[in-house]
């Protein structure tokens, strides 16, 4: 018995080393251990406002008669969430906003047929509706012009159902403050326009054309658009006085410009020049910034132009200013603008102020509203050291740079101007980038900068007049071991922003100023 018990011991203990090793090499996956895949789908806030029959509304009314049908538009408007939106209307004839009047071209405003809802008479009158449409279903009602939201909240939604005058300014004619259509045929809000007019015995024939433009804001209590204004307009709103009969160039400031509408055919406004009385042609692009559309013409070698010159009127410091009028010289070609403390043992195409006025009032090929007959003025040639007022005056090779990016912080224009910064993030980029790259983009680009094929100036002659173009920036370019400047380079065909060479500091070009934001 006792060997049967010394047997059955070791037995017992070999099961259990068995099982512990099946414990040690066992894989346990823990319940815990998981992974989360995120996806995240974003819908864009989308806002649209469309209309249907759109087209010209024509309608032939006769002498003292009245028709209360002339077409019908169905407006269609839809954001997708729930802050709701508002539609603005305002005449808009000749693309002017806030001119709410028929014209005829051929017979001027002493004929324009007036707003108003007048159905007899002596003067002629048109007029604006609007209806809420009640399909297609569902169909969400839009709150419109006529009464407050909280006594539409007691009355339901009436209808625009009277004629009103078509505003001369922004006026909110619809609106809603919540969620459009949502439902799955998503429709959006819909109303109609229809338009009356009544033609007195005395009005002329002729065919009379006008627009209303409408408008979409979202959320619904967004302000109303601000209608822009001419440059004159901004000019008097300002306070500004004129001289000599025209507004001053130096009077510019970032709040006239903001205000002023983009030039479309109109908006340019002619200015002054105090220092030299040149009138220049000046207006508001695509990019929003307040451009001259010539070329400068300020000769600081003319006596009287040069006294003057100072720092109320110049971009730049008096220092600078008294630097670049003491004394001058002339060379071939070139009038000097003799500068104090200057290195000449540098190459003075680079380190003295240098222009040629010679070709100041040469007609060259140029495009746009500044242009007459297709020409414009080539204007004052200067390098780089005289479109600087003498301040960045470094030698032919780059040397004495005071870093390896500076950039011009003084230039020749009008006090509230300046040269434009160049290169691939520079603003002649930023305007050049609001224009299409096609034939019709350059074009237009070309025509409403007024761009002028004004050459160069060099060594002692101008070259490529009626080739090409060209203006300083205030951006240095590290071509060619630092000589160059970024300017804009146009010839008949293309407008390049970003010359990747840059021009040569050395060489005499125009220059066209913004104004300062």
């Amino acid at each position: 018995m006792n060997t049967n018990k010394l047997n059955l011991i070791p037995l017992s203990l070999a099961s259990l080393t068995i099982l512990a090793g099946t414990i040690l090499v066992s894989s346990v996956v823990s319940a815990d251990d998981s992974v989360v895949d995120e996806i995240n789908i974003t819908v864009p806030l989308s806002c649209t406002l469309s209309g249907t029959g759109m087209d010209a509304h024509n309608a032939e009314i006769n002498n003292g008669t009245y028709n209360s049908a002339i077409g019908e538009t169905t407006l269609k408007a839809f954001c997708n969430d729930n802050e709701g939106f508002a539609i603005y209307a305002i005449g808009y004839t000749d693309n002017e906003e806030g001119k709410n009047v028929l014209t005829n071209s051929t017979l001027g405003s002493t004929y324009d047929i007036t707003t108003g809802t007048a159905i007899t008479g002596n003067d002629s009158k048109w007029a604006m509706k609007l209806t809420k449409l009640t399909s297609p279903t569902p169909t969400y009602p839009i709150i419109v012009a006529g009464s407050t939201e909280d006594s539409l909240k007691e009355q339901g939604d009436p209808d625009y159902s009277t004629f009103q005058e078509v505003p001369d300014d922004y006026e909110k004619v619809a609106y809603r403050t919540s969620a459009t259509d949502t439902g799955v045929n998503a429709e959006g809000a819909t109303l109609t326009t229809t338009y009356q007019a009544y033609i007195s015995k005395t009005q002329p024939a002729g065919t009379y054309t006008g627009q209303v433009k409408y408008t979409l804001v979202h959320p619904h209590d967004t302000a109303a658009p601000q209608k822009p204004i001419t440059i004159e307009t901004a000019y008097t709103n300002a306070g500004k006085q004129k001289y000599n009969g025209y507004y001053k160039i130096q009077d510019m400031n970032p709040t006239i410009c903001s205000n002023v509408n983009q030039y479309s055919g109109d908006g340019m406004a002619e200015v002054i020049d105090v220092r030299d009385n040149s009138i220049y042609h000046i207006a508001k692009l695509a990019d929003d910034n307040c451009w001259m559309l010539d070329n400068l013409a300020l000769d600081p070698t003319d006596p009287t132009t040069a006294q003057n010159m100072n720092a109320s009127n110049t971009n730049a410091t008096t220092e600078a200013i008294t630097n670049l009028l003491n004394g001058s010289s002339s060379t071939t070609g070139w009038s000097n603008v003799a500068v104090i403390d200057v290195d000449t043992n540098f190459y003075a195409g680079y380190t003295v102020p240098r222009i040629n006025n010679a070709s100041k009032d040469t007609l060259v090929t140029s495009y746009g509203p500044a242009s007459t007959n297709g020409q414009a003025k080539v204007g004052i040639y200067y390098n780089y050291c005289a479109a600087t007022v003498g301040t960045y005056c470094y030698a032919e090779n780059g040397a004495n740079l005071p870093g390896t990016a500076i950039d011009a912080q003084m230039d020749v224009c009008p006090t509230g101007w300046r040269m434009p910064t160049g290169g691939d993030a520079g603003e002649y980029y930023n305007l050049a980038q609001k224009y299409s790259n096609t034939t019709a983009g350059i074009d237009s680009l070309q025509y409403d900068l007024s761009a002028s094929l004004s050459g160069a100036y060099s060594v002692s002659s101008a070259s490529g007049q009626n080739s090409n173009g060209g203006w300083w920036s205030s951006t240095y370019n590290a071509y060619n071991n630092g000589r160059n400047m970024y300017g804009l380079l146009v010839s008949p065909t293309s407008v390049d922003p970003n010359s990747s060479n840059g021009y040569n500091r050395g060489v005499g070009l125009p220059v066209r100023c913004l104004a300062s934001d």
